[in-house]
């Protein structure tokens, strides 16, 4: 009965909890789901990879299901379980590194079984729960240091390599850093140091892809074979589409499979293609939505923790969508950085979706009324 009466008070929501914004941030995401299968099909069909979409499909239903989890978890777990995630996913950062799959020269994924998992977005959610706890218990100088000893294992991942997801954990941290007590002074210190550290950077600690990669966003001509021929296909295909897009499934570079890793890292140029200019608008404005829903309301989440939590998880989709969208175009790097339900792949979708359930658990913890706490 103790265990029935727990559950009971667990799942319990009164009728007017959510507000229309938490709603339309549910569909919002089905409807992001929905217009990325399409995509997938789109781009799988007539080739051997056509089984993808049922898998995307399944971590779609399963990415729900952690976001209705998040939702409906107590506030007070969800703040215990920070550390030990965080403990988890830098143990599985080391365990990659060791054990991982190698697919196109990087070994970042851990093969399961019945599908890869991908501690760096493991650590993604994890570094967003516990910097937000460090900012939100600790001050000014304490607070910056822990989260420098915090963003560390980010090394790790910068080892696989995977530059994109490095870059994004840096900016995780500098978003929320910027919105901390920490001093201004302190803040301008690492801006500069950031800066100076580029060329040595570029130089000395880039794998020579990524040099390339860097370089072909320049001059794409010069490196057309070595680093710029996905980008110089992307642009194409999304030209292609114009204004209105050519129709679904009459994508002609889509269906002709020309650009490389159309159903993960390019995904957006097959989107483009077929919907043209207007439904790429659509598209971003959706991500819009997911933005505003959580920064409009800053200043007025119940306690720090919350709102770190919402600067932490803006700056995430932020960071996706504008790295993806613009190396699909042509005006950033190649960073293999994928379109939140967008791109093909099961442990960045299922994370996206529970980081859309801490937004909207972020929303929800502010009413008074709330009886899932």
């Amino acid at each position: 009965m103790e265990y029935l009466k727990y559950k009971s008070n667990l799942f319990k929501i009164k009728e007017n909890e959510f507000s229309l914004l938490d709603y339309l941030l549910i569909i919002v995401v089905i409807i992001l789901m929905i217009l990325g299968l399409l995509t997938l099909r789109s781009v799988v069909k007539d080739t051997s990879q056509q089984s993808r979409f049922i898998k995307q499909l399944v971590w779609d239903i399963v990415g729900i299901a952690a976001m209705i989890y998040i939702i409906f978890e107590k506030e007070a777990r969800i703040k215990a379980y920070a550390k030990y995630l965080y403990a988890i996913s830098v143990i599985l950062l080391v365990l990659v590194l060791i054990f991982g799959k190698t697919v196109y020269g990087a070994r970042r994924w851990i093969d399961i079984g019945a599908f890869d998992l991908q501690p760096s977005e493991i650590f993604k959610f994890a570094v967003v729960l516990m910097m937000a706890t460090i900012f939100s218990q600790y001050h000014k100088t304490k607070a910056l240091i822990l989260s420098v000893m915090t963003l560390l294992p980010a090394g790790l991942i910068f080892l696989e390599p995977d530059l994109g997801m490095t870059l994004l954990m840096a900016f995780i941290w500098f978003s929320m850093l910027l919105a901390s007590d920490v001093e201004k002074k302190y803040i301008l210190v690492i801006i500069v140091l950031g800066l100076v550290s580029i060329p040595f950077a570029f130089f000395f600690l880039l794998e020579d892809y990524q040099r390339v990669r860097i370089l072909a966003l320049f001059n794409p001509e010069e490196h057309f074979q070595e680093g710029a021929y996905n980008v110089i296909m992307s642009r194409s295909v999304i030209a292609n589409g114009g204004v209105y897009g050519t129709g679904y499934g009459l994508g002609t570079g889509t269906n002709m499979h020309i650009v490389p890793m159309q159903h993960t890292d390019f995904i957006f140029s097959a989107f483009a293609e077929q919907f043209g200019l207007i439904g790429s608008l659509i598209l971003v404005g959706l991500y819009g939505i997911i933005l505003l829903a959580g920064l409009l309301q800053i200043g007025r989440y119940k306690d720090d923790f919350w709102e770190f939590v919402v600067i932490g998880v803006s700056s995430i989709f932020a960071f996706h969508v504008f790295e993806n969208v613009g190396m699909n175009l042509g005006i950033l790097p190649v960073t293999g950085i994928p379109l939140p339900f967008i791109s093909y792949g099961g442990t960045s979708t299922v994370v996206f979706s529970a980081l859309i359930g801490l937004l909207i658990k972020a929303r929800a913890v502010s009413k008074k009324a709330r009886q899932v706490m």
